[in-house]
């Protein structure tokens, strides 16, 4: 790092650093300028909560910085208008992890407009859709992105999304990064099999998906609670409430919030539910198009009220998942994972 004549940081001798754009627990994205190029980029800078890291921890910080690189490694292998483009990796003695310099999306974040207002099922539809499509393309090559979230769709002028932060992405044939008993991804979005321990598979995203959608379009999350915990036992152990202001959007939400990841639509299904949705022709939940096979999917009715035996400690149904379709009316629950 060294001084350009403006006074601002330039990492590697080319990247004039100008304005902080966001940043979470492991790092820093910048606004910069690219010197060589003469165009406008965004570096992500890999920083720890503890910048001591590598001098006490040294297998943790090399941990991490194997996982930057396998961030650019998984961007540089999905070419999609969806997803974000990286363009250099700045890997040196210089800095004690590597530097990622990305295209830079000036729209903000989907979570940037959700804080505004909820979106239109239409809209939301739209969106998801392109989404989608980022998600299959990374599934094509092999990636699951993991963390799906309003956070990490960013927007361009035009109000097209764009994926990003694949820094958790699980790329099948580089598993060793996985850290037993971690919770890798953000609780609130993630798929019930990988709650309880589970790798998931391309049909978690999805999951992921759906549950960014219905947020965006019902403007609360249906099973946040008030620790991480709480959350994660409620996504096991409650029923999502049908929403309420889903519109033509409604099938897809029902066909993909399904807990039981056997039974959930994949991804040409959901595909198709949400075109339909785009063009507010979602069909009502039940219907059967002309070949008799189901457009959409019912929501689940009330539980009945039956008297159930006594039954001893530890012999019980498993706790965790509710019926296939995952909506219903939200009732106590008494397990935590």
């Amino acid at each position: 790092m060294n001084d350009g004549e403006s006074g601002r940081r330039v990492i590697d001798g080319r990247f004039e650093l100008q304005a902080r754009l966001g940043g979470g627990g492991m790092g820093m994205v910048w606004r910069a300028r690219d010197l060589v190029l003469d165009r406008d980029v965004a570096l992500k800078e890999v920083r720890p909560t503890d910048p001591g890291l590598a001098e006490y921890d040294p297998h943790a910080a090399a941990m991490l910085r194997a996982r930057v690189l396998r961030e650019a490694r998984a961007l540089a292998r999905v070419d999609h208008h969806n997803v974000v483009t990286i363009h250099h990796v700045v890997d040196t003695d210089a800095y004690a992890y590597p530097w990622l310099v990305m295209e830079l999306v000036t729209g903000g974040s989907l979570q940037d407009r959700l804080d505004k207002r909820p979106l239109e099922p239409v809209e939301a539809a739209r969106l998801g859709r392109e989404v989608l499509a980022a998600l299959r393309a990374a599934h094509d090559v092999g990636i699951q992105h993991r963390d799906v979230k309003p956070a990490n769709v960013l927007m361009r002028p035009d109000g097209r999304p764009v994926l990003t932060d694949f820094g958790i992405a699980a790329i099948r044939e580089s598993t060793t990064l996985t850290v037993t008993g971690s919770i890798i991804g953000t609780p609130d979005y993630m798929a019930p099999e990988r709650i309880t321990g589970g790798e998931g598979g391309p049909g978690s995203d999805l999951w992921s998906l759906a549950m960014m959608l219905y947020v965006a379009v019902e403007g609360h999350h249906p099973l946040r609670r008030g620790t991480t915990l709480a959350t994660l036992a409620a996504l096991l152990s409650e029923e999502l409430p049908p929403p309420l202001r889903a519109g033509a959007l409604t099938g897809f939400l029902n066909a993909v919030l399904v807990k039981d990841p056997a039974r959930r639509a994949d991804a040409e299904t959901a595909d198709r539910m949400l075109a339909e949705a785009a063009e507010g022709r979602g069909a009502a939940p039940g219907a059967l198009d002309g070949a008799g096979a189901a457009t959409s999917y019912r929501l689940a009715p009330p539980p009945v009220s039956t008297p159930t035996p006594s039954v001893p400690a530890g012999f019980g149904p498993p706790v965790g998942f509710g019926p296939p379709t995952g909506f219903g009316p939200t009732g106590p629950h008494d397990a935590v994972p």
